[in-house]
């Protein structure tokens, strides 16, 4: 999979808030609130990245409404519409065994009981309990909750190790 990113996304800037030049973001953090500990986000332009310094931010209902460095009026926000956000890992405090669902996508899918490799973890998806696994395959796609009886081992950017059941790769 190669080097991981520096930057993750965190938001998309959806519209723009007020008439001083505040935006509303769709914050794509565990929880709003988590998005508040940010005090720099992104820009990216091409292949670059640009810190833009948070200046205040707020919980609105699901959303952030937030002022950004050098946008001042309605105008300026109107600009910055759509526009993807992006986080520095290095502003983000995991814990012990947390990890990034990015770093996890593109991966190999290891089988725990004999080390074959089973496919590629081509999508997260939201699940009613848990997440699902979409692990693409030669023979096509196939579900894998994302719960500890068949997740047994995650190595962020290198693979995901399970435990399926019997069947679950059976040719499709």
């Amino acid at each position: 999979m190669g080097a991981l990113s520096p930057y993750l996304e965190c938001g998309k800037i959806i519209n723009t808030h007020g008439i001083k030049g505040a935006v509303k973001i769709d914050p794509w953090t565990d929880t709003p609130k988590d998005f508040l500990d940010f005090k720099r986000v992104f820009l990216k332009s091409a292949d670059a990245y640009r810190e833009v310094r948070v200046l205040h931010s707020s919980v609105f209902k699901q959303f952030i409404i937030c002022e950004l460095e050098g946008v001042c009026d309605m105008d300026a926000a109107e600009t910055m519409k759509n526009k993807l956000l992006y986080a520095a890992r290095e502003d983000f405090n995991l814990a012990e065994g947390q990890y990034f669902l990015a770093d996890i996508e593109g991966v190999d899918v290891i089988d725990d009981r004999d080390g074959k490799r089973l496919g590629v973890l081509e999508e997260i998806l939201p699940g009613a309990a848990s997440a699902i696994y979409a692990v693409r395959t030669d023979n096509g796609q196939v579900l894998v909750p994302a719960v500890p009886e068949f997740v047994k081992d995650v190595c962020p950017g290198e693979f995901v190790r399970i435990r399926p059941i019997d069947g679950m790769f059976d040719e499709l």
